[in-house]
């Protein structure tokens, strides 16, 4: 029987799902991978997409495609050395085995910038030996020679010390996470994206990773690290600092069908209030309420989800202390921006603590303790999370906690929080009272669609055993009642500062007028640096110097003019 005979006697919805069936197969036929790689890269474009945008990340290009049938979008690459001549790449294979074999001396393999100079420079040499030897023409004059072997050993370091396709996706700044998810080779790999309104947040690519290739590139993250990674330690957590990137490996018996990655990147430019405005996390009014409360030294946990921008959110509101203010961070992963704010005078000391099967670290109760015992600082806990959550309650009731402290800590809302510290972490009801602030970060599905957006969700106060929202969400955060009259925060800050009470609620106004400012002048001039760090500790040092000189004559009209004269003329010729 022919197969239009056995299609004909079967329903339309069975049809459509073999023939389906047979449209993916043929598809997979057409994936491509050179000699020197085991990653295969499908370069077809599925019926239906749409292109949306397009651009170049070192040579490839990058499609991101609509796919209206299916819940998540495209993400597409074909790497140009996927395209290389067979002989080329048959070239790049040879001498990437050769060098497998070969062992160089006195080499620090830990330095991954070490090790891909030397096999650049090695396989210059090897790939012009090969390629004489297999009569094999680089370039029709000396010139183009050089530069198609400056082309290859860049190719080839990719592809040994490097980490092959996923690189092109590490390079990408619109790329936050990475995951490969096991068996690899039948998954695609998925992105997620930012900054982009018409793609949906979670994409899939045409690239599917082998297990040798996975294989390897866990060797790599072993030995970078230091870590174990077996079946009696199948968690593998290691920093990747060429890229900013936190890596986060399972194996089996955890994962039963192979390694699993997820590859997490940290921003390199940190966060801002005006910029979390900018793309809408923030409105200018919950921004400036923010800036004043971190003035007032409050005591503030950001909570949320995985993946909901906390710790963004907490480097954005270190950012809005004085830079004459100390700053002691404790965290076991590097993701606080305390680096960035040293590099434009920022006074922040980092506090590293140990984390999985790190040995020879601190553990966070003790370096909690430790930093109490360095003077008078604001606190910033990169998470709260266990023994150290007492110690910490204890200093902040004494006294002793220094001006201010911050954390992040897993919650949904506010009364979540609560539940958290008192019930799972141990905390008395009285104790938690040192609280003042919970703010929320959420990813929220405007309409319900599958694009997902980060969004500040709540901003409450805890008082005397209950919570008041201060800001609450409903489509975007927006003021309470609480706010307007009622915040016992608001009223113990303005009372230390000598202000009434809608004196305070007009210095929030007037924090939230410059941020919305130095936006609306980001957006004309096309300019995302007027929202970087140092802008940001510009403008509020231009803020404090103006409250100093008019702020006993509380005359915020002026002090307005006077800043928004100043940032004007400084972004003139920005």
């Amino acid at each position: 029987m022919s197969l239009g005979e056995v299609l004909n006697k079967l329903e339309d919805a069975e049809k459509q799902h073999i023939m389906r069936g047979l449209e993916n197969a043929l598809e997979k036929g057409k994936d491509i991978r050179p000699a020197f790689s085991h990653t295969w890269v499908r370069p077809y474009i599925p019926k239906g997409a749409r292109l949306v945008k397009k651009y170049h990340m070192k040579g490839t290009e990058i499609s991101l495609y609509s796919l209206s049938n299916e819940t998540e979008d495209l993400y597409h690459i074909v790497p140009p050395e996927y395209e290389l001549k067979k002989e080329k790449a048959k070239i790049i294979s040879e001498v990437k085995d050769s060098l497998a074999n070969h062992h160089a001396e006195n080499m620090d393999f830990s330095d991954p910038r070490r090790v891909r100079e030397f096999i650049r420079n090695r396989g210059k040499n090897l790939i012009q030996r090969v390629a004489k030897e297999s009569d094999i023409e680089l370039g029709e004059n000396r010139q183009k020679e050089i530069k198609e072997l400056e082309d290859l050993s860049w190719i080839l370091s990719k592809y040994t010390a490097g980490y092959g396709v996923l690189e092109t996706m590490l390079e990408d700044p619109r790329v936050e996470d990475i995951y490969v998810d096991a068996p690899a080779e039948q998954n695609n790999v998925y992105v997620e994206i930012n900054g982009s309104e018409e793609i949906r947040n979670k994409c899939k690519t045409n690239v599917y990773l082998s297990s040798k290739d996975m294989g390897s590139m866990l060797s790599r993250f072993r030995f970078e690290s230091g870590e174990p990674f077996s079946e009696a330690y199948p968690v593998l957590e290691a920093d990747l600092s060429e890229y900013d990137t936190r890596i986060t490996a399972i194996g089996s018996p955890l994962s039963s069908e192979g390694i699993a990655l997820a590859l997490r990147r940290r921003n390199t430019e940190p966060w801002t209030l005006p910029r979390l405005i900018k793309v809408g996390s923030l409105t200018p009014l919950s921004a400036g309420l923010l800036s004043f409360l971190i003035d007032g030294r409050s005591t503030v946990l950001v909570a949320g989800s995985r993946g909901a921008g906390k710790t963004t959110l907490l480097g954005a509101l270190m950012l809005e202390f004085p830079k004459s203010q100390r700053i002691l961070t404790i965290e076991d992963t590097k993701e606080l921006p305390t680096k960035s704010m040293q590099s434009i005078g920022y006074n922040v000391q980092s506090l590293m603590t140990a984390s999985g099967s790190s040995k020879g670290e601190m553990d966070p109760e003790e370096a909690l303790r430790v930093s109490l015992r360095l003077g008078e600082s604001a606190i910033v806990m990169g998470e709260v999370r266990g023994k150290e959550a007492r110690t910490l309650y204890e200093a902040m009731r004494a006294g002793t906690a220094g001006s201010a402290v911050m954390g992040t800590i897993h919650g949904n809302t506010a009364q979540g929080v609560y539940e958290r510290v008192v019930h799972d972490l141990g905390i008395p009801r009285e104790s938690f009272g040192a609280t003042d602030i919970v703010l929320i970060a959420g990813i929220v599905r405007p309409g319900g669609m599958q694009k997902r957006e980060r969004r500040v969700t709540q901003l409450a106060e805890y008082n005397d055993g209950e919570f008041y929202d201060l800001m609450s969400f409903d489509g975007e955060l927006k003021p309470t009642d609480s706010f307007k009259r009622e915040s016992e925060k608001i009223g113990e800050i303005a009372r230390s500062w000598g202000l009434t009470y809608n004196e305070a609620v007009d210095n929030i106004r007037l924090r939230a007028k410059m941020k919305e400012k130095m936006v609306e002048t980001s957006i004309k001039k096309n300019d995302e640096t007027i929202l970087n760090a140092e802008w940001v500790a510009n403008a509020n040092n231009k803020f404090w110097n103006l409250i100093s000189k008019y702020g006993m004559e509380k005359d915020y009209d002026r002090i307005e003019g006077e800043w928004m004269r100043w940032f004007e003329e400084r972004t003139r010729y920005a």
